[in-house]
Parts: structure tokens; sequence; C-alpha cells
């Protein structure tokens, strides 16, 4: 149990006194929470003389030319394609500018917050203040209140909105503690199936494809052959979040699903982050070790070797809090985007050195863990769970990613339109009353995830071989309904409520919407704008995907397994790069749209949820399985042709 929880439960049963708040005729809105948040009940007014790590996020410079400087160095069209930028480009190009820093410090210290109390991140684009409750409700002109979590009992401190002078908003991007009081945990997104002892025998060659999508069916789905070379620094990254991989499932993976058999004494490169482990016990006891990791772990290997993989484990995994959703990774590779100590966002992101017991004991990693060409990503979260302006700011952390040359990939999510892992909701649809411009307390809209819906990433949805079918009768989008209509399967996509339509797929999309409109124009179910990103961008097979995990074989589903097929497709794609002396691909998505005939167009299927049908596949891009799955020869013939 933390032990700050016990401090606030004890601090609540002191009386309130009131404190003096600051002129509001100065102050407007900066960002609001409408009505009770999911889960969490509020108590008592926060004790004035309670200490609060509070974080200013600063207005980074120039992020109204993001679009334009990622296009830049990824659009096949550009003169500078693959003139990727250095971390110090980027780190200049995006720091706050100096009148920024100032006009904050002396909003500060007109409050009474002394300059000697400041701290800065190691990119100075945070600043942090120890200030009590009543410092902090003076200088957000707000109340914050005590808030009990209905089922944990843990409590936070929090406000319902927060205000800024009108001269220092514009350069505040937000400020914590404030409104967050969602968990954070990133959820990950497979389907378990088929449980066999190890190994499943007679279930190799292209004849048994629609019940065991081995490496020879993915080969000769995609057109893609063995990885020949192992180029020093293209190994593949694969993040995982508290689901260690027990490596001794290796040694039988490569003995029985891989071709090439890869040798029994390979391990992947581990990257741990802030406590992160492999989960070698015994067989009987194999606390910590999960099929996420083996999948992603596995099926990565099975494409690339002999190139290397990289295990990024992140979290110590001692409770929910411990991991995240994702700002703790990207400490780990750039140390200009960690705060102060305590993680990016305090009461939000988990806390270094972890207070819970048998937690990581260190501090939080910031920099130092290698940046790889290609991540792979099974995990992701609930857009309307999480505040806007947090997800704008690790948008533009990944798009600086794609500056400096690596491919971000992410699944798009199990459950169609819905989101399961809302699970507290109704429906499991959207319901947080504001998201956005939009409201909605009925759970009626369709639920999109994150950072799925980031315009900087590659979104990726899941098909499947028809049942009984075979590789010359294509794919499918993936569907696998279940009595509990929570437990079903489907290719998540949709259309965000946060981030507008990047150039790159406008036509496509606009395509979509014209010719093949979803419901009716006067509905609000989903963001029908037509200004909004929409997702995934490509598909790949979701089911059946062999696994061993703690010494059985499953046939594993989930965009969880097309996930890292793409990633390894990339990897692939980098190789042969490297070999013609070219640098990394780096942000995939605006040559993917410009080339939609190197994909394998699904047609058949759709992606229900939320008591709907969901949207349907139709010729060309959609929201279900994007533009499609890769053929392999023609993405390399033009990702080769390219600079």
């Amino acid at each position: 149990m933390r032990a700050s929880i016990l401090v606030l439960a004890a601090v609540c049963s002191v009386p309130y006194f009131a404190v003096p708040t600051a002129d509001p005729r100065h102050f407007v809105l900066h960002e609001k929470r409408d009505g009770a948040p999911h889960q969490w009940a509020k108590r008592t007014r926060a004790h004035p003389d309670e200490v609060l790590p509070v974080r200013i996020g600063l207005t980074q410079s120039n992020l109204h030319r993001a679009e334009e400087y990622i296009l830049d160095v990824s659009d096949p069209r550009s003169p500078n394609f693959g003139k990727h930028w250095s971390a110090e480009k980027v780190a200049n190009v995006f720091a706050p500018a100096k009148k920024t820093h100032d006009g904050v410090v002396d909003w500060l210290v007109s409050y009474g917050i002394d300059a000697s109390r400041h701290t800065y991140s190691t990119g100075r684009n945070w600043i942090q203040v120890n200030a009590t409750v009543a410092e902090t409700e003076k200088l957000f002109n707000t109340e914050y209140h005590y808030y009990e979590h209905e089922l944990s009992g843990g409590y936070r401190i929090a406000c319902d909105e927060y205000h800024l002078p009108q001269n220092v908003r514009e350069h505040v991007d937000f400020a914590m503690p404030t409104i967050q009081l969602e968990g954070m945990r990133p959820i990950p997104n497979l389907l378990p199936k088929l449980a066999a002892p190890s190994p499943i025998t007679n279930l190799n060659g292209l004849e048994n494809c629609s019940t065991l999508v081995t490496i020879e069916c993915l080969r000769a789905l995609y057109q893609f052959g063995a990885g020949n070379t192992s180029a020093p620094g293209n190994e593949i990254g694969i993040g995982e979040w508290a689901d260690f991989l027990y490596e001794p499932d290796l040694v039988l993976f490569f003995k029985n699903f891989t071709t090439p058999q890869i040798p029994a004494d390979v391990v992947p490169d581990f990257i741990s982050i802030d406590g992160g482990q492999t989960g070698n016990f015994s067989y009987d006891n194999a606390t910590g070790a999960g099929v996420e990791s083996a999948l992603d772990v596995m099926t990565a290997y099975s494409i690339i070797w002999p190139q290397q993989v990289r295990l990024y484990q992140v979290g110590d995994g001692v409770n929910v809090d411990s991991v995240g959703t994702f700002n703790i990774f990207l400490d780990a590779l750039d140390a200009s985007y960690c705060t102060y100590l305590g993680g990016d966002q305090p009461y939000v992101d988990p806390a270094y050195p972890d207070p819970n017991e048998g937690g990581y004991t260190g501090p939080l990693q910031c920099g130092g863990a290698p940046i790889s060409n290609v991540f792979s990503f099974s995990y992701n979260q609930i857009e309307a769970a999480l505040p806007v302006s947090y997800q704008q700011r690790q948008c533009n952390e990944w798009m600086k990613m794609g500056l400096q040359g690596v491919s971000v990939l992410f699944a798009s999510g199990d459950s169609g339109v819905a989101n399961r892992y809302n699970s507290g909701y109704p429906n499991s649809c959207l319901t947080p009353p504001e998201v956005g411009p939009y409201v909605d307390s009925n759970g009626t809209r369709f639920s999109p995830s994150f950072p799925t819906n980031c315009p900087w990433i590659t979104a990726v949805g899941a098909t499947q071989i028809p049942a009984n079918g075979t590789i010359s009768s294509g794919e499918i989008a993936v569907a696998e309904p279940n009595v509990d209509p929570k437990e079903d399967y489907y290719s998540g996509g949709g259309f965000s409520n946060v981030f507008p339509l990047p150039s790159y797929q406008s036509d496509a999309v606009t395509n979509y919407l014209t010719k093949y409109p979803p419901y009716n124009y006067t509905s609000d179910i989903f963001n029908n704008s037509g200004n909004a990103r929409a997702y995934p961008d490509v598909a790949a097979i979701g089911l059946k995907i062999p696994t061993t995990y703690l010494g059985y074989t499953y046939g594993v589903g989930g965009t969880s397994a097309s996930t890292p097929i793409w990633g390894g497709i990339v990897t692939l794609l980098n190789e042969a790069r490297i070999a013609a002396g070219k640098g990394p691909i780096g942000f995939l998505n605006p040559t993917l749209y410009a080339n939609p005939d190197a994909f394998n167009d699904i047609t058949s299927g759709g992606n229900p949820g939320c008591g709907t049908k969901g949207f349907d596949c139709q010729p060309g891009w959609d929201p279900v399985t994007g533009l499609g799955s890769p053929i392999y020869p023609k993405l390399e013939e033009i990702f080769l042709s390219l600079p």
C-alpha cells in the first residue's frame, strides 16, 4: 500500500481553514472536468498546509509547425526525405521561448513562490515547485479536495477546474496536480486462444494456416523472405509494461516455430526501465511472466532473425500505478522529457523511488536508453479517460521521434469502436461528460483509443484468414464475438475526438466518408466532422499466431499480434535500405498513404461495438483495417527508390 495514501487519509480528518484566493477578474479557465469523475468520490477540502509537488508544463516553441517539419523528412515527394534531425536539433527547435520561461517565473514570484524554490527539468520545459494547498489554490484560483477511489479506497488531491492569469495562459500547456484522477496503466491488446501441449503438432505448412498462422504462412501471405543480415543499430524495439518475458519459453518456440531455426541461446537485448525485469522463474512459480511479452518478442524474432530484438521492460509491476502510460518509457529515451524527481505528472504517473512495498527503489530513469529504428507497442489507453493536454504533449514526443528517424507502431485495440478496457462505463463506450468539444453523458458515442489517435504514429489493426480458408482465400477483418460483448474481439478503429485530420490521410479518409458514409450525418455517434484523425493506418493477421507461454503453445490473437508483425516487416525494410547505403525510414504514414497499391485491400468484415455494427470494410482505406495488409515486395521497391 502507498505510504502517501495513509498520510492523505489521516489528513482528511483535519478541519478546513479558509485561505484567500486570487482576484478572479484577471484569471481565465484553463482546464475543467465536468461532472463527477468515474469511480472517484469527492470528500473534504484539502488541508491548506498539505504540500503539493506542482509541475507546470511550459508551452514549447514551433509546435504549430509540427506537421510541416515531420512531412519535410517523411513525405516521399519532399527533397528532404530521410534527412532526419539530431536529438540536439529537436531539443533546440522546440525549447520554450525565453518570454515563456520569464512570464511563468514572474507569475510564480508575484504570487509568493520565490525563484529559489523553482526547479527545472533537464530540457527546462517543466518548472517544479513544492507548494502548499493554500498557495496552489491562490496560484490557480481554484479549490482542492480529497478524492477517494470507490474500489481501492486510495486518495488523491485534485480540483474540478483551474484558472490561469490571462497573460500567463499562452505560456502554459497544463499544470499538475489539477483535474487528473484516472488510472494510467497501459492496457495490452491480446486474446489467448487454442491452449494445447507444446508443441502443437501437424499444424505446420501452408495447408493449416486458417488454424495456426506460422511464419511460413506469414511469408507466403505477405511475400517477404527470411532476414539475412544483422545491421548494427537496427534492432527492433519491443515495449512491455510489467508483463515479463519468461526466457526459457524462447527455446521451445525457436525449436518448433522458426524457419530457419533460431539458436537456443538467443535472448533479446534487455533494456530495464525503472525496475523492469525478466520473468525468469520456474514453470511452477512464474509470477510476473506474461503472454503479451511472449507474443510480441517471439513474433518479431520469427520475422527478423538474425536481426536482434531489444526488449524495453518498463516498471517494477508492484501495483497498477507503477507503470504509467508511456511517459516513463519516453523519459528513459529522452532526458529532456523528464521532469523533476517523481515522474512527469504527480498523482497520475508513478513516483520513483517507488513508495510501495517491494517497489523499485532507484530514481526515475532520465535518458540513457538506446533508441531503436522501430518501436512496436501492443498497448493503449482510452482517449476519453485522459486529459487532452496530456495526450497532446505526449503525441508531440512521438512526432519528435519520427523527426529523428524512428518508426513508432501502436496496436489499434481489440474492441472495435468500443473500448472494453473502459470496463466501468456503461456499454463500454465513451462516457466522461466532456472530451474535447464533445459531450456524451449516456455512453453512446464510440470510444477511440490513445495513442492510436495521435497522427504521428502508425496504428495497426487486425485481420484473419477465413475459417477453413487458405492463403489464396485472402484476409477479412478479424471477428471473434463472445457471449459477453465486453469480450468481443474486433479490430479497433474510428475517429479521434482530440486530434485533427493530418494532411497525409486527408484524401483517403475523405474518400471513405464520401463514398461510403457510415451512419446518418445528423448522428453524433462518432466524430463525423470530416476533420478528425482516423485510424488504423494499416493491418495484418491478428489471430492464431503461435506463442509459447510457460511451456505450452497457444494460438494468440489481438492487434498485439498484428503490430509486431508490422514492426518486423518495417525492420526488414530498414535492413534493405541500410544494405543499400541509406538511412532508416522514420515516420511511415506519408509514404504508405501515397502508395495504396502496396497493400492487400481488405473489403470484408467490420468492427462492431457499443451495441452497433461499428464501421464496415470498404474498398480503399477504412476505419477497420486501414489501407490493408502489406505486400512486401512492393513496399521494398518503394522505400529503396527513396533517398
